[in-house]
């Protein structure tokens, strides 16, 4: 599904050029875009309904923008960037027809515009004319998130048919050929893969990934993934180098050694090029909770704010203002020394809390006056019913830990948790006497 996606929002964009302005499209690229802000220099944004895609930020630089304005004088029609907008929404629902997609351009800026990614399977298209540049970008969902989002049974299926019947249970797949067989899971529900990718400094920085295709390099099976290992402060791995990868499946994590070969690419059929990398197939996978540490409910309720930490207190480089923040509120679910489950609503219509953005989380215990506070990232976000007529967001974070502050914050958690579980145990002695 992500590839062909792919392949249609390419397509779209160089019919959008030839169909708007008569443009023949000379050179293209697609680059994967990691957590921040992008800039754009104008911007329209496509909104879409009935299909994976559910927005698209589209841009030029200002001699394409001349372009098309000596274009609308010319021959009539929308003005500018909203005519070339429109034109590709046209051809992008074209390519979705059987789903019967509908969709808008909204937001038509012709000035500077920053934007937020979450930099998970975030793509960014530029294509290249004799008289300027058509860039575009968007977050493109996974068959696995959209089953998740949808509700459906597909990832229990998947399971069911490639993963063995017990392993929930067990500390590791059994054999190769299980290994095999959870590959082929991993391509089947384009599930996303974590890289820790060895940076120059001695450090490790996180990668995504996306595993398209089982191949041969030099005669032995090997592992494509589209993933991006072109930024030296991002991490870039020595040939024969270990990456340390894993995959989240529930509450479970999968995880496993690869040692990475080379870079690649893999061609869409629109001829465009995705980044990727090679690695050799793993030998071993490990099975985990997912959660560092072991989890318990909380009975008594726990008020809880999460705040973007993205962007507090700097500055827009086009020095007009300061980024604001975003807040959600919630209550705590369970809890463990390493992470939190809170209950949300809001968290799906605002891109600061998707999976793998960095949140200050504040929590008001029963005792506190005020509340404690903890930076953590957000490692699962997911909607789920909380009554018959209402649906929430599940929001699982990973603590992280930074200044003094947090340390004592963690310390707190750390002595809750194992309250709580005094508790339940004191809980089921008293029963079994009984």
């Amino acid at each position: 599904m992500l590839l062909e996606t792919l392949n249609a929002l390419d397509q779209a964009g160089v019919q959008a050029l030839q169909s708007t302005c008569g443009l023949d499209v000379t050179g293209r690229k697609i680059s994967l875009v990691r957590e921040g802000r992008q800039s754009f220099l104008t911007l329209g944004t496509l909104r879409i309904k009935g299909c994976a895609l559910q927005m698209v930020h589209l841009g030029c630089d200002e001699q394409l923008l001349g372009k098309l304005d000596e274009n609308t004088a010319e021959h009539g029609g929308c003005s500018g960037l909203n005519g070339l907008a429109g034109s590709f929404l046209t051809h992008l629902l074209e390519k979705f027809d059987d789903r019967h997609p509908r969709g808008t351009v909204e937001n038509s800026q012709e000035s500077p515009v920053v934007l937020h990614t979450r930099g998970v399977r975030t793509f960014q298209f530029q294509l290249e004319t004799d008289r300027g540049h058509l860039h575009f970008l968007v977050e493109v969902p996974s068959r696995t998130e959209m089953a998740i989002a949808k509700g459906s049974d597909f990832l229990m299926s998947m399971e069911s048919i490639y993963l063995p019947a017990n392993w929930h249970g067990s500390d590791e797949l059994p054999d190769q050929e299980a290994v095999d067989s959870f590959l082929a899971f991993l391509k089947k529900t384009e599930g996303d893969v974590y890289l820790e990718a060895p940076a120059g400094d001695g450090t490790a920085r996180m990668n995504v990934g996306l595993l398209v295709e089982i191949c041969q390099v030099d005669g032995c099976p090997a592992m494509k993934l589209v993933t991006d290992f072109s930024d030296p402060e991002a991490g870039v791995p020595a040939p024969g180098s270990i990456v340390k990868a894993s995959v989240g499946i529930g509450d479970r994590s999968l995880e496993f050694d690869l040692d990475y070969l080379a870079p690649a690419t893999h061609e869409l059929d629109s001829g465009s090029l995705l980044p990727c990398a090679l690695f050799s197939l793993p030998r071993m996978v490990s099975i985990g909770q997912r959660r560092r540490s072991f989890r318990v409910s909380v009975t008594v309720p726990v008020k809880v704010e999460l705040e973007t930490a993205l962007g507090q207190g700097e500055t827009s480089p086009w020095s007009d203002g300061k980024f604001e923040s975003e807040k959600i509120s919630g209550q705590l679910a369970d809890l463990s020394f390493s992470g939190a489950r809170i209950n949300a609503e809001g968290a799906r219509k605002s891109p600061g809390f998707h999976k793998d953005c960095r949140v200050i989380c504040r929590m008001l215990f029963p005792d506190m006056d005020e509340p404690l506070q903890v930076q953590g990232v957000i490692r699962r976000s997911a909607a789920g019913p909380a009554d018959r007529d209402r649906w929430q967001d599940d929001i699982g974070i990973e603590f992280i830990v930074s200044p003094d502050a947090d340390r004592a914050a963690l310390d707190y958690v750390r002595q809750f948790v194992l309250q709580l579980q005094r508790s339940k145990l004191a809980q089921r002695l008293q029963v079994t006497g009984s």
